[in-house]
């Protein structure tokens, strides 16, 4: 995934991957644009309607998680394959780590936890993150 989508030389895995993003990542901040004026407006939903509302915008989570797997599938490059891999496990220890760490300071200091919606967005910049580190340590001298 580290060549330009738009690109010829891309694979059509790494086109669908890019599209696949590109959709639920856009359906995501639509559901949670709605969602959450829905909210806004009519405060303290209960019942059927809380979980609902607290659906859609997982429920495109979870979409995007489908798109990578799909794009692990799909994918020929066995190379390529190992460095989405190795960046969504570099976002996975990162944040569970984090977790651990704001959990132990809840337990013991009473202190609060990390704002809403911080381990999406920053799962993805972690992943992003391990993506370059690997597209630069990864080329060859010319």
């Amino acid at each position: 995934m580290i060549c330009n989508p738009f690109s010829r030389n891309c694979s059509p895995a790494v086109r669908r991957y890019t599209r696949g993003i590109a959709l639920t990542m856009g359906g995501y901040v639509l559901a949670v644009l709605g969602t959450s004026a829905l909210v806004h407006r009519y405060p303290h939903p209960q019942g059927l309607i809380l979980y609902a509302l607290s659906a859609a915008p997982s429920l495109c989570i979870f979409s995007m998680l489908a798109v990578v797997v799909e794009y692990l599938r799909d994918e020929k490059d066995e190379y390529q394959r190992m460095l989405v891999v190795r960046s969504i496990l570099c976002a996975t220890f990162a944040i569970l780590g984090l977790n651990a760490y704001t959990d132990f300071l809840r337990s013991y200091g009473n202190v609060g936890g990390l704002p809403p919606f911080t381990d999406f967005v920053l799962f993805w910049i972690i992943f992003g993150i391990a993506q370059a580190v690997q597209s630069m340590s990864g080329r060859a001298d010319e």
